[in-house]
């Protein structure tokens, strides 16, 4: 799995996990993926002892997906339309509600409701889980690429970059590893030219990541492993998010 590639999971809301008191219902509650089929038996590990994995379609890979939360967009996204998307992001769109999804596997965020989108293409890998001892299991997990996440993130006490900053007990510098921070042209929040964290209006926080092939390259071949990205696509799908 190169750095490419990411695991479908928790968004803003797994720091809130951390950061606040949230309770979890029931001992046994974590999410997992939908189960396959065992036929005859389960594949063995890799020849490095990698899980077991293949490339399926978004339409074969659907019950994955579903299982991790995600579901084909439909509407706005909690209440925001995205308005620019950079040339190479054309894949189908597909959101995470991080909020529902916590709460089916047992664990509550009191009062605050994110949803993610991501646009995947249609090639999807979905990996079988392997447990502490090297045994393949029948649950499986998908792992998709998008370009662009958006996230956007309602919570009343969220009032600006600070409070939310502080509600998550995170360091603005820890949401821009790469550096470059810039202030936004309105002064509702910063970017660089990967990330881009503001509050478009009281009690809601929005986070984009936007890393291309040329970001990759970049960042490989730098001594840091960092990138400047690119700053000017960044402000234009900022500018882009508006209210449905």
């Amino acid at each position: 799995m190169t750095k490419r590639t990411r695991v479908l999971a928790f968004g803003v809301l797994g720091l809130l996990t951390l950061a606040t008191t949230a309770c979890q219902n029931g001992s046994d509650a974590s999410p997992v993926g939908a189960v396959a089929p065992t036929g005859t038996g389960l594949p063995p590990l890799g020849p490095n002892d990698e899980a077991p994995s293949e490339h399926m379609s978004l339409e074969e890979a659907a019950p994955f997906l579903e299982a991790q939360g995600h579901h084909p967009a439909a509407g706005d996204l909690n209440g925001y339309e995205i308005g620019h998307l950079p040339d190479d992001v054309e894949g189908t769109p597909y959101d995470l509600d991080h909020t529902a999804w916590l709460a089916e596997s047992g664990f509550v965020v009191p009062d605050t409701h994110e949803v993610e989108r991501a646009w995947l293409a249609d090639d999807i890998e979905v990996h079988h889980l392997v447990d502490d001892y090297g045994v393949v299991l029948a649950e499986r997990e998908a792992v998709a690429v998008s370009s662009l996440y958006v996230s956007v993130l309602r919570r009343d006490d969220f009032t600006d970059v600070e409070a939310y900053l502080e509600a998550t007990d995170t360091r603005l510098e820890e949401e821009f590893p790469d550096g470059g921070v810039r202030e936004l042209p309105d002064g509702d929040g910063h970017y660089n030219g990967s990330v881009a964290l503001f509050s478009p209006e009281p009690g809601v926080i929005v986070h984009l990541s936007y890393v291309d092939d040329d970001y990759w390259e970049e960042q490989w071949a730098s001594d840091d492993m960092t990138a400047e990205g690119d700053p000017e696509e960044v402000l234009r799908i900022v500018e882009g998010v508006t209210p449905a």
